[in-house]
């Protein structure tokens, strides 16, 4: 098996620490799911989910090691996971693990994947990020989690934001615009686009500012992959498929 598995650069140079945005490429569902969906919630073969989840463990190196995955429901909760027996965390959209051997993992079909790192720190943490998130503030509370939870000055934070549903494809209606310039001012109105009357948001370039309005420098965020609408070769896109289909996982953690 040879998954798609985007990492950044700068982290793969760190002893111990594994990562990775996976693609869609490489696993056994079929249909709406081909190939690697490794949700266990979108109507798939639990079977065939779990064949792609043993199958991307041996990959990417995590081998008999857990994965822990949460019950994303589009908020700002954020839970400290310690258990290395869990497979699902609770109902969240945020994760942090001070356990090494404990792999964090979010699921996504366009939001944003997030990991943190910290720098000189084996901390992990992960966040799901739509637009209702985006719109909670879950990027910052989770720059906020770290730093009153673990002692993490902002300064020391690094994100990188995986691939997801782009300005190009992600049409929001009024009440979505409305809600995010009355929450976020002028760092929502820098990730609105206009074009023919219709309104587009970059969620991934409005999670970097809000980010970046936490404290974390700027030179330590990165985004990483494509649009997953226009990828449709490579990564799973619900606003594409206008149906159910499956969920790509992105995972951090250390060894």
């Amino acid at each position: 098996m040879d998954p798609l598995c985007l990492k950044v650069p700068e982290w793969e140079k760190r002893a111990g620490l594994l990562h990775g945005f996976l693609g869609r490429r490489g696993g056994k569902s079929t249909g709406a799911y081909a190939s690697l969906n490794l949700s266990f919630n979108v109507g798939d073969d639990p079977q065939a989910v779990k064949d792609n989840l043993c199958d991307v463990k041996k990959a990417v190196g995590v081998h008999d090691l857990r994965v822990v995955t949460m019950r994303q429901v589009h908020g700002d909760r954020i839970l400290e996971v310690r258990d290395k027996k869990l497979k699902e965390a609770g109902e969240a959209d945020g994760m942090i693990t001070a356990a090494r051997e404990l792999f964090l993992g979010v699921l996504t079909a366009d939001c944003v994947p997030i990991l943190f790192s910290v720098r000189d720190k084996k901390l992990a943490s992960v966040v799901h990020a739509g637009w209702r998130g985006t719109l909670a503030g879950i990027a910052p509370k989770m720059v906020r989690a770290l730093k009153e939870d673990h002692g993490v000055d902002p300064a020391s934070i690094e994100a990188a934001l995986g691939p997801s549903i782009g300005p190009c494809c992600y049409e929001v209606g009024p009440e979505v615009v409305a809600s995010m310039v009355q929450r976020w001012g002028s760092l929502a109105e820098l990730s609105l686009q206009v074009k023919n009357g219709k309104s587009f948001l970059d969620l991934r370039a409005m999670n970097v500012s809000l980010l970046e309005n936490a404290g974390v420098p700027p030179l330590q965020i990165f985004k990483v992959g494509p649009c997953t609408s226009c990828a449709k070769g490579d990564f799973f896109s619900y606003r594409r498929e206008k149906t159910e289909t499956g969920r790509q996982m992105s995972f951090i953690g250390w060894l």
